[in-house]
């Protein structure tokens, strides 16, 4: 990250205002090191309070969604929420007008019918209430139909809201909490709400994770965590102290027992560490916890301080500079002084951390996740709970990076698969003997000198496959693999080259010289279209690069599909992809005779390279293993490397 500051930043552009449009404001203000940099994007000059990113009118693109709070603590009724269109940040009203009030929103597709909905916190400081609103659809534009959740508790306020499967019975779930209660809503129907409730320490923050790995989440507060029982609907939820040094931090002001808390896992042990800070009070480090027994108190716990901010309340654990591992954005309250927005970088597993400050402002509860699809990670703010102006820190490490697309470095823990010569080809790959297998080792594709750059490659010539014949030369490495991170370049010597990436030697991930349909380039074939527009063209280097999650079972049984993200020479070409079976019968690759190819079974499989009688060339191809937990393969999303 390179160390890149303005003291007058100049705006670059201004988009014209008006009632619906937001201006927007852009300045290069933030800095950077190791190619890092922030584009600092005013959005909406007049508008605070807390921010939601999601995909709100289904066009393969975050939003942002808004809300602020009504006149005297959401007595008046005069508070909003909106959303704001990527990318030209025209507003649209979810709510015009209404008692506003709470700290909590989100984007989630509440009612499984395909669409983004709102679910946020509304009242006023006397009554804590829940309501989810329920996406037109379309451009959603208008016509947002308002749902009561419920009122968790007279005479307090939601601090906070979180949304997952907490029963595992396939509906999303509603946790809250306020400032005295806990409570979570399982939903029977998107209008029907079963309520367990608790009452609850005091104050503030809240997050979900699987704390004790058993494969539900958890509920994480101020320095301790709650037990998701068996029954979660009737057995109680056991307390599991963390630290207590943010609950018993007791001076009679309100601002006593308040934090922001996440749950990632920062030194890539596979096991998921607790990040808190306090977002009420000065002199207090931001930090992280890890546990091998995290239900065994306090003693079990070991602290790491990462850094002292000021009223951190904004409070992350994102992989901001694509390198593996997982870095902390935290940020100030407007009340600090000299305020700021910063990133603690991961430089050790979580031991060893540099400070880096990305803005010379206030946030609050920032919101991370890739708002312009390229692979990297935004920041998005209000610079207040009831002051704007609303603000996105946009990363463009991703397009200096060196991370993705032609000519990217493999990360620390990959391993290289393809490097050009006879020795690593070898070793590392064999023939796949399907039943049209007709070939012989050692394998008798091509070293080839490279035709554009310096170096050797690999061509997918075999004699074996003339004529079109996939599956009887096809190679496939000797590894197999589950969840993964994949870069791979290719280029297609002759027009109508024929190839393709077999994730898992199960789905295709087409290369097709002249051909732009769903069997076409960076097609998952036959089922969604890839941007042909990205290819480079014949006789140039173009590059995939994948993440992959694997198919889920459960007692032997198909209960999630395969899922990919797969950018197309720094495209991105397909985004949380379901990929439905396997296409091509037997000769395509496990499990393609099974059930017409969908008949997917539990067993890993090797990445493949189809040979299809035409010459393709392969270089500059590595891997890294990965176990993804929730069903999220987008850049940045959590994920964990795979310790080799």
């Amino acid at each position: 990250m390179r160390n890149k500051t303005v003291s007058k930043p100049q705006a670059r552009h201004r988009i014209a205002s008006s009632e619906l449009m937001a201006a927007a404001l852009v300045f290069f203000f933030a800095g950077a090191v190791n190619g890092m940099d922030f584009e600092h994007v005013v959005i909406d000059e007049n508008i605070g309070g807390r921010t939601a990113l999601g995909d709100i009118d289904g066009d393969g693109f975050n939003d942002i969604v808004v809300h602020t709070w009504s006149s005297d603590r959401g007595k008046q009724n005069d508070g909003k929420i909106g959303w704001y269109k990527y990318p030209q940040w025209r507003r649209y009203n979810i709510v015009d007008s209404g008692h506003i009030f709470g700290d909590g929103v989100l984007v989630v597709d509440i009612d499984k019918d395909g669409d983004n909905d709102v679910v946020t916190a509304k009242g006023s400081d006397g009554e804590a209430s829940v309501f989810w609103y329920e996406n037109p659809g379309g451009k959603a534009a208008s016509g947002w139909k308002e749902h009561k959740l419920a009122t968790v508790e007279r005479a307090s306020e939601v601090k906070d809201i979180e949304v997952h499967d907490m029963d595992h019975d396939g509906k999303p779930d509603v946790v809250v909490r306020t400032k005295h209660k806990f409570a979570v809503y399982f939903q029977e129907s998107p209008d029907s709400w079963t309520e367990v409730k608790a009452d609850n320490a005091e104050r503030e923050g809240m997050t979900i994770g699987d704390v004790d790995r058993d494969g539900d989440y958890d509920v994480v507060m101020n320095g301790f965590w709650l037990e998701n029982p068996e029954h979660p609907r009737r057995d109680a939820w056991e307390r599991h102290d963390i630290d207590p040094t943010w609950y018993k931090d007791a001076t009679g002001g309100w601002q006593d027992h308040s934090v922001m808390a996440d749950v990632k896992d920062l030194n890539n042990d596979g096991k998921v560490d607790v990040i808190i800070s306090h977002s009420e009070k000065t002199g207090f480090a931001v930090a992280w916890y890890e546990s091998t027994n995290p239900k065994g108190g306090p003693d079990a716990w070991t602290k790491h301080e990462v850094g002292v901010i000021d009223f951190c309340h904004s409070l992350a654990g994102a992989d901001m500079d694509m390198d593996g591992d997982v870095d902390i954005v935290a940020a100030t309250l407007i009340r600090k002084k000299i305020p700021e927005i910063c990133v603690f970088v991961n430089e050790g597993n979580g031991l060893a951390w540099r400070k880096q400050p990305l803005a010379a402002g206030s946030a609050y509860k920032a919101k991370t996740g890739d708002i312009d699809n390229d692979g990297d990670i935004d920041i998005v703010t209000a610079r207040s709970w009831d002051m704007g102006p609303l603000q996105l820190l946009r990363n463009t490490f991703s397009s200096t990076a060196g991370q993705i697309g032609v000519g990217a470095s493999p990360p620390p823990g990959a391993e290289v698969i393809i490097d050009g010569t006879r020795k690593l080809l070898d070793k590392k790959w064999t023939y796949w003997k399907g039943p049209r297998f007709s070939s012989s080792l050692p394998i008798k594709w091509k070293i080839l000198d490279d035709p554009v750059d310096q170096g050797k490659v690999i061509a997918s010539y075999d004699p074996a496959a003339a004529g079109g014949k996939y599956g009887a030369a096809d190679i496939v490495t000797k590894k197999k693999y589950r969840d993964f991170r994949l870069h791979i370049e290719f280029l297609v010597p002759h027009t109508r080259g024929n190839s393709g990436v077999y994730l898992q030697n199960r789905y295709e991930i087409q290369i097709l010289d002249g051909d732009g349909g769903k069997h076409g380039m960076a097609a998952v074939i036959n089922e969604a279209e890839g941007p042909y527009h990205a290819y480079n063209g014949t006789g140039k280097w173009n590059a995939y690069d994948i993440k992959f999650r694997a198919a889920r079972f459960k007692d032997g049984k198909l209960t999630e599909k395969a899922l990919v993200t797969i950018f197309f020479n720094a495209v991105k070409a397909h985004a949380n992809q379901r990929i439905q079976k396997v296409w091509g019968g037997e000769n395509s690759g496990i499990d393609g005779g099974n059930q017409g190819g969908a008949g997917i079974t539990d067993v890993p499989g090797g990445l493949k390279l189809q040979c299809e009688g035409h010459e393709v060339l392969y270089r500059n191809a590595w891997i890294q293993e990965l176990d993804i937990d929730e069903p999220n393969t987008t850049w940045g999303a959590e994920s964990r490397a795979r310790p080799q």
